[in-house]
């Protein structure tokens, strides 16, 4: 009888759910789609009725008749045959717009490319480096507009320019003298653009893409869409900005088998939609972001992969503000799960402020110069099956650990793997006495503090490092947090015994896993024991490259006439050989001198730079840029040189 009855409460509360899990997601009725438009970038015409026989051109004049059909009640499919289609299209809601759906798909998954990017040829050696060669530069677009929020960034992180030789994008550098082969210089003073492509290029030949648009595709509340099997890549949009994005509340939206890459900034932005679904696409090699979203709810991400994101960012030694792999911001109502976050040059997940009912299961994170950032948000969040490995390589960062919880409630971790990240596995942070944060749906005000957080069944190990956990808030905010916690059944390892730092007495107490049970009164059933690096850390980089990762991100300030950092190269995947080590900028600075030792490292190496200054340098404040080259490969950072 009591089986029986749990049995009908069991259906009844499914079928209570069912309507909602159902809506929580894209729901695009595709069958509705009596329309099909041909598109076909080689052999078609816009003036062509977009017939299988007589394709049209281009995927906007495509997007456009889909429209009309729209108006009048048609549900329309664009299939679009292979090529690259260098053009920008956007659609949006009228008064017109009924609820037909129409699909963005190509005739064969993943050969269709929609291109910021146009080809220029004519290059002409130019007479003070036959290795360099130049172009008419006809834009003055200057540096993209500042974050007023977040940390000051270098120059070089504003800038939009792209320019790709042969497939490989160049390092974008801001004088003439600090060209090296695999850089270019836009001169916009002089209306110039120079480049030095990678050795052995024959520029008569060769392809040079460079990029001209800042967005690929544009939805401006345009619901019941769907984007299917296309590739978006080389759009120049500024900081804060996507390659492709929905906004204006544009809803029911499936973005399905898409590929998003080689972006100055964002690859997918979602802004205010609703019921959305992004499944089975990539989001790599993207100057800020891979995806992101802000204010949106009834999510599902599957089955989604971010790699090698924030190159732009890296090129200015930032690293966290708003760029992620997956930066999530204002999200309500979102299930995630199966996600893939590699060698990023930031962090790996970022659910950034406002974020509640979200469920998140199935993360491979590994290699990401910062590790999975939860802050204020109010949950509750349930957090599973989470493999954290090998992150944290920027470990001055302020966002320092593997996990990082800052000021963030209703959180429950089970079944998850944190191992090997950098110096801490778990990192409690935030502002004394909480963050006031406002529930963009409700206008509900909370003042948050890291309270009520769960651990169950995880494991915490550092493979080289002395901490696991580390609080330094201390006061009411940590008795908050020790009295609101339950943790049981865990397993914690480190090199060291006293691996938990904590603020009772002082901040930076360490005390061992007895102390921590003792001051927590939890993890009473867990265990002390060592633990192997999970299996599912253990993979292998798609693309050969290395990550160039100064000891600072803040200012390099002189001090009795010498500043000095070091600089470490992590290798990705089998990319061997030496890494050249050089410095543009300090030739400007009077009475200044730099050096590298070793001027050369291996692709996993460390080297120090040292900077010297005289009484004839002026004080100010002066960037630098550190390059690495290693055959095609390179890279930049830069930093501020402080001379009091």
């Amino acid at each position: 009888m009591f089986a029986s009855r749990t049995a009908q409460k069991f259906s009844a509360f499914l079928i209570f759910l069912l309507p909602t899990l159902l809506w929580c997601q894209a729901n695009v009725k595709e069958s509705l789609e009596t329309a099909s438009i041909y598109v076909d970038g080689t052999k078609g015409s816009d003036s062509n009725p977009g017939s299988q026989s007589e394709p049209l051109k281009t995927i906007s004049a495509a997007a456009q008749m889909a429209l009309n059909n729209n108006y009048q009640s048609i549900g329309s499919k664009v299939i679009i045959n292979p090529g690259t289609y260098r053009e920008a299209v956007s659609i949006g809601k009228t008064f017109r717009t009924t609820s037909l759906p129409i699909t963005f798909g190509a005739a064969t998954p993943g050969t269709v490319i929609v291109s910021g990017a146009d080809v220029w040829t004519g290059w002409v050696p130019y007479s003070g480096n036959s290795s360099i060669h130049t172009q008419a530069w006809p834009y003055q677009w200057g540096e993209c507009a500042a974050t007023t929020r977040g940390p000051t960034e270098q120059n070089i992180v504003l800038r939009q320019e792209m320019v790709i030789v042969n497939g490989t994008p160049l390092t974008e550098v801001l004088a003439l003298a600090a060209m090296q082969s695999g850089t270019f210089f836009p001169d916009e003073a002089n209306a110039t653009l120079y480049v030095w492509p990678p050795a052995g290029t024959n520029m008569s030949t060769a392809t040079v893409e460079v990029a001209t648009r800042p967005t690929l595709f544009t939805d401006l509340g345009e619901s019941n869409v769907v984007l299917r099997g296309l590739t978006f890549q080389y759009a120049n949009s500024c900081r804060m900005y996507g390659a492709v994005f929905f906004e204006n509340n544009a809803n029911n939206i499936l973005i399905d088998t898409d590929t998003f890459q080689w972006n100055n900034a964002t690859g997918l932005s979602l802004t205010t939609p609703q019921n959305f679904t992004v499944q089975n696409s990539i989001g790599n090699h993207n100057g800020q972001a891979g995806m992101a979203t802000y204010q949106v709810k009834y999510g599902l991400w599957q089955s989604d992969t971010a790699n090698y994101n924030n190159w732009r960012g890296a090129q200015g030694a930032f690293y966290a503000f708003d760029a992620a792999a997956f930066h999530f911001m204002l999200d309500h109502d979102g299930t995630f799960q199966n996600l893939t976050a590699l060698y990023n040059q930031t962090l790996s997940v970022h659910f950034d402020t406002d974020n509640a009912n979200v469920n998140l299961n199935s993360v491979v994170a590994v290699g990401n110069v910062n590790g999975f950032l939860l802050e204020k948000s109010e949950g509750p969040m349930t957090i599973s099956k989470v493999s954290l490995c090998a992150n944290d390589l920027a470990s001055y960062a302020t966002n320092a650990g593997g996990l990082v919880v800052r000021d963030s409630t209703g959180i429950s971790f089970t079944g998850n793997n944190f191992y090997g990240n950098g110096v801490n596995q778990i990192t409690l942070s935030g502002v004394l006495g909480g963050i006031s944060v406002t529930n963009w749906e409700t206008g509900q005000v909370y003042q948050l503090v890291t309270r009520n957080l769960t651990f169950n069944n995880n494991q915490i190990a550092g493979s080289s490092t002395d901490r696991v956990f580390d609080d330094s808030l201390g006061g009411s905010d940590w008795t908050t947090f020790t009295s609101t916690l339950s943790a049981a059944h865990n397993t914690w390892w480190a090199t060291s015994t006293s691996a938990f730092a904590v603020p009772d007495p002082r901040v930076g107490t360490k005390v061992d896993f007895g102390g921590w049970q003792n001051m927590t009164g939890q993890d009473q059933n867990s265990a002390w024991s060592a633990v192997a690096n999970p299996s599912a850390c253990q993979v292998s980089p798609g693309t050969p490259d290395y990550i160039l990762v100064p000891s600072t991100v803040g200012p390099l300030t002189v001090s009795k006439s010498v500043a000095t950092a070091s600089v470490t190269s992590q290798a990705l995947g089998n990319l061997g050989g030496t890494i050249s080590l050089s410095v543009a900028g300090v030739s400007s600075i009077p009475g200044a001198k730099a050096s590298f030792l070793p001027a050369s490292i291996s692709t996993s190496g460390t080297s120090a730079l040292t900077i010297t200054t005289s009484q004839n340098t002026p004080p100010g404040t002066y960037p630098i840029t550190i390059f690495g080259n290693t055959g095609s490969i390179t890279h930049s950072t830069t930093l501020s040189l402080v001379v009091p």
